[in-house]
């Protein structure tokens, strides 16, 4: 396959691919910002959606964390990732059903 920045794929992002470093980082975002989905039924949109909102309102707990996994998804260095938009990255995350499904399975 074609390579992007890093060792990303280019097309990162919409092959609901996650690595498994990628993964580990999402892990340790969850158990630090104690995320639950509230609607296990709920389709995609909505259990991102609602993600969304817990990871905006709890960012702080794991700014580390969070700087690490933009970094690793965008191919980026971690001082880079300070000045990606959360809100806009978190859409992007919530719309790749390879996330949420990650986030379904790890979150209860």
């Amino acid at each position: 396959h074609k390579e992007g920045q890093g060792n990303l794929p280019l097309n990162f992002g919409r092959d609901n691919m996650l690595t498994l470093k990628q993964g580990l980082k999402l892990s340790a975002i969850i158990d630090k910002l104690d995320l639950k989905i509230t609607d296990p039924k709920a389709d995609a949109n909505k259990v991102g959606a609602d993600l969304m909102m817990q990871i905006i309102s709890k960012a702080h707990k794991a700014e580390q964390e969070i700087y690490a996994f933009v970094a690793e998804t965008k191919g980026i260095t971690p001082q880079e990732a300070e000045n990606v938009d959360l809100v806009q990255f978190i859409k992007e995350e919530a719309s790749d059903t390879g996330v949420v499904n990650f986030f379904k399975s790890a979150v209860k």
